[in-house]
């Protein structure tokens, strides 16, 4: 996926239809319909293969029935589908604009779709982004490369990218469900204690020996102090800044958050209300408040987000 995302380099404003349209589309002329056919080819050839499902399930072999396998074997089903679904739907676009399908409502739909650079609503089921389709489409690529490597080689990542499950939900179940199994209690008495990692990712150079780490979250309405792990003001004409990795780790039931402590709500994706289909709100994590009191951070709304809408 590194090659993916130097070749497609993100530009402010209308970076998206400028990296999905093929070098021709300048020619003075061109049609709409031939636009559409530049960016859905584009959009073609930067598809991840599809995950080997029957491979994962021999290179599981016994861990396919373990939490963490289910979850894994779970995403790439979802993934696969998807990758089938967009892949039929771009043949079935290249053959309707070329006359040789009836242009169907749903074709009607994603034609215009990638005429504005928007991910077709058809596509956006298995997980809810507002992600323009340039990077939308480089986001799904680097989505299925964590699962094609854990799929590949039966080692789970280092560190996990939260943002990359179409569940995350389901997934921090699992690791509360293996947790629970390695120390022989239930699950029920289990929740979350969060450590902000003060280290760069490089010197992380194991799994821990309980939980995950975690990568990739955003911080909205706050700004992070690494050096005293605390939430602090956010520099000027910040808006969002990217939380260090943070280790999940399975607790035996804590007490309610003491003094100094912020619940700071995760959401999946910026639309913090989500849809009527699926809730955006994904886990409370407890961050230090720092100088000042909880209650001014959640006045202000502060929140983390695994993804952007960018």
């Amino acid at each position: 996926s590194s090659g993916i995302n130097a070749e497609w380099p993100l530009r402010p404003g209308f970076e998206t239809l400028l990296s999905l349209q093929p070098q021709v589309s300048s020619l003075k002329g061109e049609s709409t319909e031939d636009k559409v056919l530049g960016l859905a080819q584009d959009v073609k050839e930067h598809l991840p293969e599809l995950i080997d499902y029957e491979n994962t399930l021999s290179v599981l072999a016994e861990e396919r029935h373990s939490p963490m396998g289910v979850v894994l074997l779970q995403e790439i089903l979802r993934y696969n589908h998807l990758i089938n679904l967009i892949a039929n739907s771009l043949s079935d676009l290249e053959k309707g604009i070329k006359g040789l399908v009836v242009m169907s409502e749903d074709l009607e739909e994603i034609f215009r779709c990638i005429n504005e650079a928007k991910v077709p609503a058809m596509w956006s089921k298995a997980y809810p982004s507002h992600k323009p389709l340039g990077s939308w489409t480089r986001d799904l690529v680097q989505r299925v490369d964590q699962f094609f490597k854990w799929a590949h080689t039966g080692g789970m990542p280092l560190i996990f990218q939260l943002s990359y499950f179409t569940f995350p939900t389901g997934f921090l179940t699992a690791v509360l469900q293996t947790s629970a199994r390695t120390n022989s209690i239930s699950v029920d008495t289990l929740s979350w204690e969060f450590i902000v990692q003060i280290l760069d990712d490089v010197n992380i150079t194991g799994q821990p020996k309980d939980g995950v780490y975690i990568k990739g979250i955003h911080l909205e309405g706050a700004g992070w102090d690494k050096k005293n792990c605390c939430l602090v003001e956010a520099n000027a004409m910040q808006l969002v800044c990217e939380m260090p990795t943070i280790h999940f780790k399975p607790a035996e039931l804590k007490k309610k958050p003491g003094r100094g402590i912020y619940a700071c709500p995760c959401y999946y994706y910026p639309d913090r209300a989500g849809t009527a289909e699926r809730a955006s709100f994904v886990v409370s994590v407890d961050l230090k408040s720092g100088a000042t009191s909880p209650d001014h951070w959640c006045k202000r709304g502060t929140a983390l987000l695994l993804s952007l809408d960018a």
